[in-house]
C-alpha cells in the first residue's frame, strides 16, 4: 500500500515539519496575528468617541491611521441638504502705478459646478475642489469633542440677512478639552488646501502677479420646513474670512 502524497503544502501537517520550519511557521503565524491585532485595535481607537486613552495616545493613534488607513463613513443615508455653500476669493495685484490694488470678491464655486453638470458620465474630481475646502475647513475638529467645548461656550447671537460668522479655523478663546494633535493636523491641511485653491484661482483670474490672497467662505441656510408656506422667509446668509496669505505655487 502506497502512501498518499498531499496535493500541495498546505495539507502537511505541522507535526511533520522538521523542528526550524514549524519554528518558523509559528513564529510567522504569531507575528501576522499580532500585526491583525495591533491594526484593528488601532482602527477601533480611532473610530471610537473621545476616551481617555485617545486623549493620552491621540497623537500616535492619528499618526499610524493617516494617511492610508483614514475612516470616513459614509454607509448610510445622510442628513438632508440644509444649505447651500460657496467659495469667494479676492487677491492684491499690482496696479498700473506700481500701487497695490485689491480685487473684488469673485465667485470660484458656481462656475466648477457649472462644469460638473456638463460631466455628467466622467465628472472631474478637480471641480470638485471648492466644496472639498469647505468641508475641510469646517470639519476638521472632533464632533465629541466639540459637544463637550460647547457647554463651556456663549451663544453666538443670529439674525439679519448676512451676517459675518465665526471662523471654525480660529480657536476661541480657551477650549476645554485643548484642540488635540489630530486637530491641529487637520486645520493646518484644511488651511494649505484653502490657500492652494485660492492661488491657483486667483492667477488664473487675475495673472501670475498676485501678492497674497484671501478666501470668504459663504453659507446660505435655507428656510425651515415649517416656514415653506411663508412667502418672507428667504433663509439666512452667514459667512466668515480666513486671514490673508501669500499665494502658493500649485502645480496641476
Amino acid at each position: 500500500m502506497s502512501n498518499s502524497v498531499p496535493e500541495n503544502s498546505s495539507d502537511i501537517p505541522l507535526s511533520s515539519l522538521s523542528a526550524g520550519r514549524r519554528a518558523s511557521v509559528i513564529a510567522a503565524s504569531v507575528i501576522a496575528a499580532g500585526a491583525l491585532a495591533f491594526h484593528f485595535g488601532m482602527t477601533a481607537l480611532y473610530n471610537t468617541p473621545f476616551n481617555p486613552i485617545r486623549e493620552k495616545y491621540d497623537e500616535q493613534i492619528h499618526s499610524y491611521m493617516s494617511p492610508y488607513f483614514g475612516q470616513d463613513w459614509h454607509l448610510f443615508a445622510p442628513n438632508p441638504i440644509s444649505e447651500d455653500s460657496g467659495l469667494l476669493i479676492r487677491a492684491k495685484i499690482p496696479g498700473p502705478d506700481g500701487a497695490q490694488v485689491t480685487t473684488q470678491w469673485s465667485d470660484v464655486t458656481t462656475p466648477h459646478i457649472d462644469k460638473l453638470h456638463d460631466q455628467r458620465f466622467w465628472p472631474s474630481r478637480v471641480e470638485r475642489l471648492p466644496t472639498a475646502v469647505r468641508q475641510q475647513l469646517d470639519g476638521w475638529r472632533d464632533p465629541q469633542l466639540e459637544k463637550l467645548r460647547a457647554e463651556n461656550q456663549p451663544v453666538q447671537p443670529t439674525g439679519g440677512a448676512a451676517t459675518a460668522a465665526t471662523d471654525p479655523t480660529e480657536p476661541a478663546g480657551e477650549l476645554k478639552p485643548a484642540l488635540t494633535q489630530a486637530e491641529l493636523d487637520g486645520r493646518d491641511s484644511a488651511m494649505r488646501y484653502a490657500q492652494a485653491l485660492a492661488s491657483a484661482e486667483a492667477r488664473r483670474l487675475w495673472g501670475a502677479d498676485v501678492e497674497a490672497v484671501q478666501v470668504r467662505v459663504v453659507s446660505n441656510e435655507y428656510p425651515r420646513f415649517s416656514e415653506r408656506y411663508t412667502r418672507e422667509s428667504k433663509g439666512k446668509v452667514d459667512y466668515y474670512d480666513l486671514d490673508w496669505a501669500k499665494p502658493l505655487k500649485v502645480t496641476r
